[in-house]
């Protein structure tokens, strides 16, 4: 099976049951999600030891047990949400802030004069005690992250190329990206990470793109994507292992007004030199109003035959697809796929899932489709493996 670990299994095997068994959420909510509030409250430029940060998962990709002796909702002083450590306002301010900052240090972002400012973050925090970015929602120009344990949170980041991060335990949560040279929120070669509770707008090709392992994406709303320079414009792109796309919003994306049409889809993966796309998991996801499609999956080099064969590449199950192009799934050369209890609409549908080119082992259960077009439309090289139930219509 290569160095990846071995798939996570959601679901019952042997009979394959068709309610999917429904992965627990994850244990991994920083600390300051429910005390947001109060911790942009607290950039108010007061000193704080390093005592003082927020309960920051170790792992926050992962869907992990507590230690002994820890609630899942506990963690280091969740309960004592930090203080800045330093108030930066002035844009001559940014770079030694960043370049003096510690593990548990918090640095608060306030003030009119930050507009067109990059922030650049290189140095790590450590775990249970992450570097940690807040504002109260000031703007920025772009935020660039390579480093280990830090979050950033509040910020409206327009002008530039969005939030760009390298790194594992990273928590990017309540920012507003919009109006960028490139995309919305990338992150390139991360572990362990959450990307949680953003807006992103009107950016350039793709509003959230993930690639690494274990990233957990959730409570996103991702609106109005762009194509420029004959590219492409989606709503998330996903590349490697153990990720868990879930509960986000993806609308309006459209294929109008080009020259040379892009083919916007709410969530697309496709092989190329990058390792292999297993054990991903999208669920409870929207998607409405969107050129082409609700998922996209095309192995044109590799067929991603070095993913691992044990379980599912991808798990797409309990989605909401209301996308304008002729069928709401397409797989392509892409096999081992579980498709269960989704509803297809569309106003182009011709059917609701096409499974081609030898995309084999596929499940596919309990899917809807509107309009009385057919569910599943599996051509001959696809079918071995496969198996195809409870879809209406059939």
């Amino acid at each position: 099976m290569g160095p990846y670990p071995a798939p996570v299994n959601i679901f019952h095997r042997g009979r394959r049951a068709a309610v999917p068994v429904r992965a627990p959420r994850r244990t991994l909510q920083v600390g300051i999600a429910a005390v947001s509030a109060v911790l942009i409250a607290g950039c108010g430029g007061q000193s704080a030891s390093p005592a003082q940060n927020p309960g920051f998962s170790q792992n926050p990709g992962l869907s992990q047990s507590p230690p002994p002796g820890r609630s899942p909702s506990t963690g280091p002083d969740r309960a004592q949400p930090p203080t800045c450590n330093r108030t930066v306002t002035r844009a001559d301010e940014v770079t030694t802030a960043l370049n003096v900052a510690y593990p548990g240090t918090t640095l608060c972002f306030n003030g009119g004069d930050l507009t067109g400012t990059d922030l650049n973050l290189t140095r790590s925090g450590a775990a249970n005690t992450p570097i940690t970015l807040m504002t109260d929602g000031a703007t920025v120009r772009s935020i660039h992250i390579t480093a280990d344990h830090v979050v950033v949170e509040g910020f409206t980041v327009t002008g530039g190329d969005g939030i760009v991060l390298k790194g594992g335990d990273l928590a990017i949560r309540h920012n507003t990206v919009h109006d960028t040279r490139q995309g919305g929120i990338t992150c390139e070669s991360c572990e362990n990470s959450l990307i949680e509770a953003n807006t992103v707008q009107h950016v350039d090709t793709v509003g959230i793109r993930i690639s690494g392992q274990r990233i957990e994406v959730s409570h996103n709303t991702v609106s109005g994507t762009v194509a420029v320079d004959n590219g492409d414009a989606d709503g998330i792109r996903f590349f490697g292992s153990g990720h868990r796309i879930t509960g986000n919003t993806i609308a309006d994306i459209s294929d109008h007004g080009y020259a040379n049409p892009p083919h916007p889809d709410c969530f697309q993966t496709y092989d190329d030199n990058s390792p292999p796309t297993f054990d991903v998991v999208i669920a409870g996801n929207a998607c409405r109003n969107v050129g082409a499609q609700c998922l996209i999956a095309t192995g044109d080099q590799h067929s991603n035959s070095a993913a691992p064969t044990g379980g599912p590449s991808i798990t797409f199950v309990d989605n909401t697809c209301a996308s304008n192009g002729a069928q709401a799934v397409n797989l392509r050369r892409w096999p081992n796929v579980e498709i269960r209890n989704n509803k297809l609409s569309g106003p182009n549908v011709t059917r609701g899932i096409i499974i081609i080119e030898g995309s084999t082992g596929c499940v596919v259960i309990g899917n809807t489709t509107d309009g009385g077009r057919p569910t599943v439309d599996i051509d001959r090289s696809s079918q071995p493996g496969s198996q195809l139930e409870h879809n209406n219509p059939g």
